[in-house]
């Protein structure tokens, strides 16, 4: 395995491993990806490896059942991101309060499915989005689990783009047909669908929510910097429930 040049030097700190973990993880990668801290319980991983099989990939899953790192896989290269910068966490907890708070307001079923892994069902490829949700997907409502072999992936997922990434996450999600996805990136939203060639492609409208367009949800987002997120969430509230009665008329 190689790492890409840019990132050659670079590794992610993951705490609490355990020695049969730290081995595992040394045999699947090989030493030279690792650096060890086995006192305490530490251990580095290069950020970026190439040539890593889907079979590895799954393994690797296995080893981490609870997501002590942030992966994106595209059928060769793993990545393991760093810790979430403050802006993207504040972006993605509030666009998370405005979506829950507003299905609640208006009694659309949603079942949040969080940051859960998402796998194609041969796991050549897999990402963790900041976000995803079921929305009127009544099958799922109560689920706690989420089987690529057999479960079809959540319909809306939203990605917070505020870091540098190498491996491309959004065709990912393509690849895995996410039906809808929502990109926050360069302060604004775009909302994307999955059309019948595999790729995504901008739309107007939100397909789980058909009353929102992006420009509705940048602009209370945008007010995250002028007041607090409760009145944020509050004014959002207000105004789709106005939103969606003139969808409805």
């Amino acid at each position: 395995m190689s790492t890409t040049s840019s990132f050659q030097n670079e590794f992610v700190v993951i705490h609490g491993v355990s020695p049969d973990d730290c081995e595992r993880i040394a045999a699947l990668l090989g030493e030279s990806q690792l650096r060890r801290t086995e006192d305490q319980g530490t251990l580095q991983v290069r950020r970026v490896l190439h040539g890593v099989t889907p079979q590895m990939y799954r393994q690797f899953l296995d080893t981490f059942p609870q997501q002590r790192v942030r992966l994106s896989y595209d059928g060769r290269t793993l990545e393991m991101m760093t810790p979430r910068k403050r802006q993207h966490e504040w972006v993605e907890g509030l666009l998370g309060r405005m979506i829950e708070a507003m299905a609640l307001a208006l009694d659309i079923p949603i079942q949040t499915t969080g940051s859960t892994t998402l796998s194609s069902g041969n796991y050549d490829r897999g990402v963790e989005p900041d976000r995803s949700y079921y929305v009127r997907s009544e099958p799922f409502v109560g689920s706690e689990t989420y089987d690529p072999e057999k479960d079809p992936p959540p319909n809306l997922v939203i990605e917070v783009d505020v870091a540098r990434s190498v491996v491309p996450r959004v065709p990912i999600h393509a690849r895995i047909r996410v039906p809808e996805l929502w990109r926050y990136r360069r302060g604004r939203v775009q909302f994307y669908r999955l059309s019948d060639s595999g790729r995504y492609v901008l739309i107007e409208r939100s397909i789980a929510f058909p009353f929102i367009t992006p420009d509705d949800i940048t602009r209370f987002l945008n007010q995250r910097r002028e007041r607090d997120e409760n009145s944020v969430v509050r004014g959002f509230v207000k105004w789709a429930k106005e939103a969606y009665r003139e969808h409805k008329s």
